[in-house]
This record gives C-alpha cells, sequence and structure tokens, in this order.
C-alpha cells in the first residue's frame, strides 16, 4: 500500500493533510513529538484508513535515527514524505537584532536541519518508490506584520527553501526518480498563531487539500517552492 509519513500531523494543518491522503487510500505514519497526543490523533485518524505513530523530534537527532530505521525497516513502499512540523519562533514585535542567538538556533533546528536530516536518511527508500519530498514553508522575504515580526521563523525557513531548490538541482542533473517541492500556504489559522482567524487566512482543512492536491497530481514540480496562488518563488535576482 502507498505509505506517507507526514510529521507534526497529531494537529493543525499536518492533522488534515493525513485525513486527506487517508482518504485517497494511503497508509498514514502520523510524525509527532508527543507520544500522547500522537496516538490522541491517531485514534481520530484510524476513521479514515490506517494510521501508525512514529515518534519523531526534529530537535533531537538520535530521534530521527530512530524514525529513519524503523520507517526504513517496516514501512518499504512509503513513498511520500510531508515535512511539516515547525515551529516560528517568538512572535512578538521587537527589532530583529534583539533575537538571541538561542532562539534563532532552536527554530533553525526545527525548522531545517530536523527536515535536512530527515529527507536525508529517507532517500533511499523514497528514491526505490520513485517517491517525493514535500517541505511545507513560508515565504521568506521579510516584510512589517502587524504587531510581531517573526525574524526567528524567516531565517528558519528561508535555508528550507534554498534546500528545495538546491536538492531539484542535483535530483534533475542525476536524473533521480523522485521529485523534491515546497508549498507555502500563507496565513492558516493554527496554534501556532492562537487560531487567528479573518480576511486572507484559511483554515487548516483548505490549506492540507492544496497541499495534498500538488503532492498527488502527476505534474513536474520538483525544485519548485510554491506559494497559495500558484505562483513560484524565485531568488535568481538574488545571485
Amino acid at each position: 500500500m502507498k505509505t506517507a509519513l507526514v510529521t507534526g500531523s497529531n494537529k493543525g494543518i499536518g492533522f488534515e493533510i493525513s485525513k486527506k491522503l487517508l482518504k485517497e487510500g494511503y497508509h498514514v505514519l502520523v510524525g509527532a513529538r508527543d507520544e500522547s497526543r500522537g496516538k490522541n490523533a491517531i485514534t481520530e485518524l484510524a476513521k479514515y484508513g490506517p494510521v501508525d505513530l512514529i515518534k519523531i523530534d526534529y530537535s533531537d537527532s538520535e530521534s530521527i535515527k530512530e524514525a529513519v530505521k524503523r520507517v526504513s525497516n517496516e514501512y518499504k513502499e512509503l513513498n511520500l514524505l510531508v515535512n511539516n512540523a515547525g515551529i516560528p519562533g517568538p512572535l512578538i514585535k521587537r527589532p530583529s537584532w534583539e533575537f538571541t542567538k538561542e532562539e534563532l538556533l532552536e527554530t533553525y533546528t526545527v525548522d531545517f536541519l530536523g527536515p535536512f536530516e530527515l529527507s536525508k536518511g529517507l532517500l533511499p527508500i523514497l528514491i526505490e518508490n520513485h517517491g517525493k519530498i514535500v517541505n511545507v514553508s513560508i515565504p521568506i522575504e521579510p516584510m512589517p506584520f502587524p504587531n510581531m515580526n517573526p525574524f526567528a521563523y524567516l531565517t528558519g525557513k528561508a535555508p528550507l527553501n534554498i534546500m528545495t531548490k538546491s536538492w531539484g538541482i542535483s535530483i534533475d542533473e542525476i536524473a533521480l526518480p523522485i521529485q523534491i517541492f515546497a508549498v507555502m500556504p500563507g496565513a492558516v489559522s493554527t496554534d501556532l498563531n492562537n487560531h487567528t482567524t479573518g480576511k486572507g487566512v484559511k483554515m487548516p482543512e483548505e490549506a492540507a487539500e492544496w497541499i495534498v492536491g500538488l503532492a498527488l497530481d502527476e505534474k513536474n514540480h520538483n525544485g519548485q517552492v510554491i506559494n497559495f496562488e500558484g505562483k513560484l518563488a524565485d531568488y535568481k535576482n538574488l545571485v
């Protein structure tokens, strides 16, 4: 059975992505840092199809290694990895230079190094199964935000976008049977923003439907960073 690992899928967008994939006939591996919350999510998601819990913490390399080992040994049909889990860092209004190194490092580790390490570890099985890696990201151009300046979030996600494009180039050069691309769903009402609602803010179900639609279509999105309106991020003018 086609199998997907969705990190951070015990809540929010990840939970809705998992639900949608189950409805599409996938066996879903629920990646969760908190085992108790992961089990609760599985109880709910099991109504829609086969699910299993994979305990994984992007901030802990040993946790990632254990997850890679288990998935590679027990779920050899894995053909989709959704790097959804992430943290925004402090969402408060203050000058960027007032963020601490510790705040930036924590966000960078979870939002980039964790997905990088997990993707690298699962790359062999994904290549074997002609799979896809989907990175859930954000636009990285700094701009004024009401009541906050998400400097840590931007600096954590920027390398994830660059990884997507760089890996995409290497995949094309070597002609590997795999795709990697990133999706930027925009403002979504989740616990990261205290479930903010209003104009332009999407519900997790809407974001998940769009993401899964891209993940399962038959188009080549390799190396693309795609925003919700379909526009592709292009950093060539920065070179």
